[in-house]
């Protein structure tokens, strides 16, 4: 564990397994009515390692005459990486579980978190030939993503509790004053934490400090991503952002509008491809060919998500159109009269 802030500490998950499983941060504000911020892998490995870290916490504490009492866990939002150890740290700690009503409705049961993370996304962008082959690849897919889940991530599931948070409230810790609020893109349900005094955010996935949030179908959107990006932009007394992945980010104007640079930059670099094929078209699978001429197959895969999402804001401005055929979707620039 690490002292990050004083009287925030953060405890670092190892991954595996590279992007799959990253290493993961979790954060512990530490006093009288202290919380964890996420909740990370539910594995037995990870929960131990987590338990060990805030005996250290305590330890500390107790060596200044300081209170330490945990009441609470939040989580940023209900990615597996986020979530997965939720029932397991209420186990071993006795505290609540505080989910807002759009998370707990995703992860209360199996169902739920795999209707909300393991539809089929891609239908409207990417053709498979046969309705049968398309239907086994999903019954394949989603069979394997239960077993994945379990095993890598640790999952389990919440139906109970012990207090949902509206998702814009002001909520006390440590008898401070903290801002919970929306800010989706990256999921449906992502929330940010931010004290005005201390100018501290805790940002989830949002804003990292040397990668980019990954972007993808289902239940992302790259236009509601950069207008909650936007909205941390304009937060008054910004000084510190600590996120979920990676160090704490001490410049957090530059690193926001690194990220809005970025997104632009990918937004044009997607239109100038389909413009460079206005006569015949070109497909997505094309396009992600055309940015990731080199690289291998996998990259390929985890790239279509943020190329589809930037595909439909295109569409969304009006910028590109599609056309059907029976083989594959291509896109086209709108001609401007």
């Amino acid at each position: 564990m690490k002292e990050v802030y004083p009287g925030i500490f953060l405890i670092k998950e190892k991954g595996t397994s590279g992007a799959i499983k990253p290493p993961e941060n979790i954060y512990v504000l530490a006093g009288s009515d202290g919380i964890i911020f996420d909740a990370g892998y539910g594995t037995k490995k990870a929960v131990n390692h987590l338990i060990t870290e805030l005996k250290k916490i305590e330890e500390f504490y107790k060596e200044q005459n300081k209170e330490f009492k945990l009441t609470r866990i939040i989580v940023s939002h209900c990615h597996p990486d986020h979530f997965s150890g939720l029932k397991r740290i209420r186990e071993a700690l006795g505290i609540k579980v505080s989910l807002t009503k759009k998370s707990a409705e995703i992860i209360k049961d199996k169902k739920s978190f795999i209707k909300s993370f393991e539809t089929d996304a891609y239908k409207d962008y990417l053709r498979v030939r046969k309705n049968i082959t398309r239907r086994i690849i999903n019954v394949l897919r989603n069979v394997g993503s239960r077993l994945f889940y379990q095993r890598i991530y640790g999952v389990s599931y919440i139906d109970d509790p012990e207090e949902i948070l509206d998702d814009n409230k002001e909520i006390i810790i440590n008898g401070e004053v903290w801002q919970i609020f929306p800010s989706p893109g990256h999921a449906i349900d992502h929330i940010s934490l931010y004290n005005k005094e201390k100018g501290i955010l805790f940002s989830g996935d949002n804003i990292l400090r040397t990668i980019t949030t990954w972007l993808g179908p289902p239940n992302c959107d790259v236009s509601v991503y950069i207008k909650s990006v936007e909205m941390i932009q304009n937060l008054p007394n910004l000084k510190l952002i600590l996120a979920a992945h990676g160090s704490p980010i001490e410049n957090p104007m530059e690193r926001i509008a690194e990220i809005l640079t970025h997104r632009k930059e990918r937004e044009d670099q997607v239109f100038d491809i389909i413009y460079s094929n206005s006569d015949n078209g070109i497909s997505p699978k094309d396009i992600i060919k055309a940015i990731y001429p080199k690289d291998s197959r996998f990259l390929h895969q985890v790239a279509r998500g943020w190329i589809v999402l930037t595909l439909k804001m295109l569409e969304a401005k009006n910028l590109i159109k599609r056309q059907d055929t029976k083989k594959k979707i291509i896109f086209f620039p709108v001609k401007k009269d």
